[in-house]
């Protein structure tokens, strides 16, 4: 027979569980992830920015393990375009995460410039400033309300100024990216002889690849690769396919080396407005308590005075 105490002892000890996870994964690998990543590259590389040719808004939502407290929550609002009359490409990023017991909120600015490599192929170089307003909270984690060591974690709001860099070959029909969006491995303490969850900012390396093969009349598939780098985690490795019917609908799949697998689907309303959805799962523990992860992404372009939007785009 299960007792009363012994119910709370489980309950407690899935806690712990739960918010150790939770912290590692702020630990090692504090910037946002994102499944559908290929079609918002901006985020992780400031050399896709003007790429489009048009002037592009695109918004991502991602709720993931759903179901569990303190569980990743991350939304991204990104603009960028070339300059007109130039090789350069300009761009905004607004981040808003939050994960366990941190919560970060980015701007940054973006600037690429391009270079025609071939007559159907270009390389461009990009660079980013921005900064990062960084909320520890003071969360029971560690002991109890009057015990000292409770009382003395208390974090005041950061603020992290930083830049990245990048690099992005592109064609309509394929596109290599390596970049670091953040350089800058700035202190997460403002106190030295605090008790520190985090203590400065990790480098993430970023690698990303995709093309587009025709297959058949009205079919096209894209596979496509991110790679992902930084000190004190596993190098994460995502691969996921799509394929595209008539230029207007996309259903793919996504497998990570985390042991994670999703599925995806994207339509493409107009030449302008672009819908997509993902849903991941995990083969991790979390499985029996999370209800899965929840990502939705919107695209919405405008081209300029006499200029046709590109269609079908591919990246």
């Amino acid at each position: 027979m299960t007792t009363h105490r012994g119910l709370n002892l489980k309950k407690g000890i899935l806690t712990l569980f739960m918010l150790l996870y939770l912290i590692w994964n702020a630990l090692a690998q504090q910037d946002p992830m994102f499944t559908q990543y290929m079609y918002n590259p901006v985020t992780i590389n400031p050399a896709y920015a003007g790429s489009r040719g048009t002037l592009n808004f695109t918004a991502m939502n991602r709720q993931q393990w759903v179901g569990i407290d303190g569980a990743p929550k991350t939304m991204t609002l990104s603009i960028n375009s070339p300059f007109i009359g130039y090789n350069v490409g300009i761009g905004l990023s607004l981040i808003y995460d939050v994960i366990g017991p941190t919560k970060q909120t980015g701007i940054y600015v973006d600037y690429s410039y391009h270079i025609k490599v071939t007559n159907l192929t270009k390389l461009a170089f990009g660079i980013n400033g921005g900064v990062n307003v960084y909320d520890i909270n003071k969360v029971p984690l560690l002991g109890f309300a009057g015990d000292p060591l409770y009382n003395n974690y208390n974090y005041q709001k950061l603020f992290l100024p930083n830049v990245g860099i990048g690099s992005y070959l592109y064609s309509d029909r394929f596109y290599l990216g390596l970049s670091i969006p953040k350089m800058l491995q700035n202190s997460l303490s403002d106190d030295p002889n605090n008790l520190q969850i985090l203590n400065k900012e990790e480098r993430h390396y970023f690698f990303t690849g995709g093309v587009v093969i025709d297959v058949g009349e009205n079919i096209r598939f894209k596979p496509s690769t991110t790679v992902r780098v930084v000190s004190g985690s596993p190098v994460n490795v995502e691969l996921s396919a799509n394929f595209i019917l008539h230029d207007k609908v996309w259903l793919g799949a996504m497998y990570r080396n985390d042991g994670s697998l999703g599925g995806m689907v994207r339509f493409d309303i107009t030449d302008q407005l672009s819908l997509g959805y993902s849903y991941d799962v995990t083969e991790s523990a979390l499985r029996y308590f999370s209800q899965g992860t929840h990502e939705i992404y919107i695209s919405y372009d405008i081209a300029f005075k006499n200029k046709k939007i590109l269609s079908p785009r591919f990246f």
